[in-house]
């Protein structure tokens, strides 16, 4: 055989027309739409700006706010045609162009002011606690420190602690003391970070895929890297949830590979980054003692891991002291700081009828509590019963969201990863252009929850007079209800 039959013949015109000029169009008005967030945001002129801005600040009526939402549903409409185009097999990516174009709408995003969440600031000033004054975050708030320059960019978060994990402030006192007072390189660097982590969540989720079918791998990797709504939570507004679910998703591929104490550690590590990561860390650990022989195995597995947990907490903790300071802190936050959440929605309801005593108050919240223990234990049971951990990481963190007094728009990944794997383990090789009712939901609760942003913000100030009651009357249905009928819808028509 003549070695020159390894080499295919070259493509043709029309082939190539046909396999990437999709792919050209899609990335070039995407990428615009990214481009016009920037132009529209810019962070350079508006990082030092006090108080902090918002979405509104940039879209001061109704009709830029609505501006604003068509530009996400385009960008959505964009997003959701690529993965189609990938089903259909008119697009392939590998992992390197899936990757390399996230990076490629990202940049623009990287200089894009913070417009739906301010934590980035926190991040820093809670970082020069550590490296500038040699304070303890969980026990000093900024307002401490009434001469640092960027207290004011605090906001109403001055007086209070740092509500994250200590892997999470080690990494912030790191970029606090490298970036010094330059708040704009600061600021830049925890976007960086955001970016990189969100890249990796992506690499991880390939790697985790590998036993999909191809077609379907590239489409359920797609649909992390290429989402408008995580580039905004990650990217835009720089949040540490892609270091948890970082943690998270390289500790099970670990236990993946059949590593279950080395990969619990790891996932543990998510926890000791945003505490909230307690709540699916504790099925993944859940199954993989389950999947151990009764007896001996189960035995060291739980002694190893109780034994790894309490030294990762102690090493990681040792800096700052006590964790029980933290866990005050989040107690607090968890009771007292409801909003744009069911749970708020019936809050507002009572004063209707007379006023909310903290006995109401009180009581709301615990039942709202007591519906979360009830989901928490059901999904113990059926994981214990074989089901999927995966499924368990999706449900156990919508259920929260469900049933908690707090709601912020970037909650809305958490369950997203999980929801991808599930639709992995899942996939069949026929019609593999079909999307599970899971995911459908997770899909368009990623957008309800983005666009809330315009009912919470224009529609409450420009249409109901500021009323909360009116205002959440739309936003909570439309935020948390409206992705299952949306998802049903597209079932039924499917």
């Amino acid at each position: 055989m003549s070695p020159f039959t390894r080499f295919r013949a070259p493509v043709s015109g029309r082939s190539f027309r046909s396999q990437y000029l999709p792919l050209v169009v899609l990335v070039l008005l995407s990428l615009a739409g990214y481009g016009w967030m920037a132009f529209w945001f810019p962070l350079a002129p508006f990082y030092r700006q006090v108080p902090l801005a918002d979405v509104r600040d940039f879209t001061p009526s109704l009709a830029a706010g609505t501006a604003y939402g068509l530009l996400l549903v385009v960008l959505y409409g964009l997003y959701w045609l690529a993965f189609r185009l990938t089903q259909q097999g008119k697009l392939r990516l590998r992992s390197g162009a899936l990757l390399g174009t996230a990076v490629l709408f990202s940049l623009p995003l990287l200089f894009t002011y913070p417009i739906n969440a301010s934590d980035v600031f926190r991040y820093l000033i809670h970082g020069r606690i550590t490296s500038f004054y040699d304070t303890n975050p969980y026990l000093t708030p900024p307002n401490t420190f009434l001469q640092d320059p960027f207290l004011p960019l605090a906001g109403e978060w001055a007086g209070e602690t740092s509500p994250y994990g200590p892997v999470w402030e080690m990494g912030a006192a790191a970029i606090a003391r490298l970036t010094g007072n330059d708040l704009y390189a600061g600021l830049l660097l925890f976007k960086l970070v955001g970016l990189v982590t969100f890249l990796l969540c992506g690499w991880l989720l390939w790697l985790l895929l590998a036993d999909t079918p191809p077609v379907r791998r590239m489409g359920l990797t797609l649909l992390w890297a290429w989402n408008p709504a995580l580039l905004s939570v990650f990217v835009v507004d720089a949040h540490n949830d892609a270091l948890m679910l970082l943690w998270l998703l390289s500790g099970y591929l670990v236990v993946r590979r059949g590593y279950l104490t080395v990969g619990i550690a790891i996932m543990f590590l998510a926890v000791l980054t945003k505490p909230i990561a307690l709540l699916p860390w504790v099925f993944f650990f859940l199954a993989a003692w389950r999947s151990l022989p009764v007896g001996v195995g189960r035995g060291r597995f739980l002694v190893v891991t109780a034994v790894t947990t309490l030294l990762l907490t102690f090493f990681t903790f040792l800096p700052f002291g006590s964790p029980f300071s933290l866990v005050a802190r989040l107690a607090r936050e968890a009771a007292n700081y409801p909003g744009f959440s069911p749970v708020t929605l019936i809050l507002l309801f009572i004063p209707e009828w007379g006023t909310l005593t903290m006995e109401q108050y009180n009581l709301i919240v615990n039942l709202g509590r007591l519906v979360f223990l009830l989901v928490a234990g059901w999904v113990a049971w059926r994981t214990w019963h074989g089901r999927s951990p995966l499924r368990a990481a999706a449900d156990i963190f919508f259920g929260y969201l469900l049933t908690a007094p707090a709601f912020r728009i970037w909650y809305a990944a958490w369950p997203f990863p999980w929801l991808l794997l599930d639709e992995g383990d899942g996939a069949r090789e026929t019609r593999p252009s079909l999307t599970s009712y899971r995911l459908r939901v997770g899909l368009w609760f990623l957008l309800t929850a983005q666009l809330s942003v315009i009912i919470y913000g224009h529609l409450h100030n420009y249409v109901l007079d500021e009323a909360s009651l009116p205002t959440h009357l739309i936003g909570v249905p439309f935020t948390f209800a409206l992705p299952f009928l949306l998802a049903w819808q597209r079932k039924r028509s499917g």
